[in-house]
């Protein structure tokens, strides 16, 4: 996604994306392919949310929720 800087792909990576980068690269991939926000939205909330547990009140989820809300506002 454009608008994620270098520091926080690392951050996102590291501590979102357990340092799979590869993992992170087709995350932020399908997210772009999306043509609206709620499809998008559904999609993290299954497939990144859940599946790899984030805690929901974690200051970098909620920074890579106004990224993706950002990326189709």
């Amino acid at each position: 996604a454009k608008g994620i800087g270098v520091n926080e792909r690392f951050q996102f990576m590291r501590e979102l994306f357990r340092n799979d980068e590869a993992m992170y690269e087709r995350s932020i991939k399908t997210i772009n392919q999306f043509k609206v926000y709620p499809e998008a939205e559904f999609w993290i909330n299954r497939e990144l949310k859940t599946k790899l547990g984030w805690p929901i009140d974690h200051p970098l989820v909620r920074q890579f929720d106004q990224l993706v809300r950002r990326r189709f506002s």
